[in-house]
This record gives structure tokens, sequence and C-alpha cells, in this order.
């Protein structure tokens, strides 16, 4: 459980800001309008943060790979962002159309779902890479880092 806990942790802090709840706001934002597209937020570097290397101790070694892991995973989800957008638009096309049949209706949606996935995947494994990365001191730093994160973003949603 505790290792779960830490994935959900890792995938929080290094994801693009809760990339696949930003996909599906965008995804209706574009339903809504073409032209409605901004831009990701960049992940939240902690790795390269010289406050959270030093409160989790992190050596330049962990933090130049933890770097490469994310940069390489940030390039796989931009071209799985890019098969979720064709996936979408294709669907939606097939939805709107008056004579399309469920058949082909069904294999859009699984090109679709399948997408979803594919994101979903690559975040996670990325978390999985950084986990093996972090001793597990750090790992519990990073955690009580994403607590406190998590807290200051709650009280600032309050206001």
């Amino acid at each position: 459980m505790r290792i779960i806990r830490i994935v959900a942790v890792i995938c929080a802090l290094v994801a693009p800001a809760g990339l696949s709840s930003r996909l599906e706001a965008r995804t209706a934002r574009q339903d809504k309008s073409a032209d409605s597209r901004s831009s990701p937020r960049p992940p939240f570097n902690w790795w390269k943060t010289e406050k959270y290397k030093q409160e989790l101790r992190l050596t330049a070694a962990q933090s130049a790979e933890v770097d490469q892991i994310v940069q390489g995973s940030l390039a796989r989800m931009k071209a799985d962002k890019e098969d979720l957008d064709r996936a979408h638009s294709d669907f939606r096309t097939l939805m709107e159309r008056p004579t399309a049949n469920q058949r082909e209706l069904l294999k859009a949606a699984e090109r679709l779902e399948m997408a979803r996935y594919s994101i979903a995947k690559e975040r996670t494994m990325m978390a999985v890479r950084i986990h093996s990365v972090l001793t597990p001191d750090q790992r519990s730093g990073l955690d009580a880092i994403a607590k406190r994160h998590e807290t200051e973003r709650n009280r600032q949603n309050q206001k």
C-alpha cells in the first residue's frame, strides 16, 4: 500500500500538473471551440530545486537521473497526447455522422481509450522509475513535500 501511495505522490509531483485531468478539460474545451488551445504547464521540477534537493539529500547523480527519466517520459507522453487528440477527433467525427454504425463507433472508442491508457501507463512507469532512484528516506521526504503542497493548494482554493 505504501508503494502505491509513493507512486501516486511521484505522479502528482512529476506529472505535468494533473495531466489526465487537464487533458480531459482541454478536450472538453476543444469540443466547445476548436480555437481554445492552452499550452500545458511544465512539471514541478522538485529534483532541480535546491531547497528540495537539500531537504531530500538528493545527489547530483540522482537529480540528473530523475531529470533524464522525466524528460524521456514527457517526450513519450507528448506523442501519446497527439495520438489521444487524433483518436478523440476521430471518435467525435464518427459520433456526429448519422450513418456511423456501432462497430465503427466501438473501434473508435477503443482507440480513444487505449490512447488515454497509454498516457496513464507512461506516467505510472515514470513514477516507478523515479521510485527506484530514490532511497526509502527520500521517498518519505517526497511524500511529506507532496502533503505540504496539497495542504497549501487546498488553503489557496478555499480563499
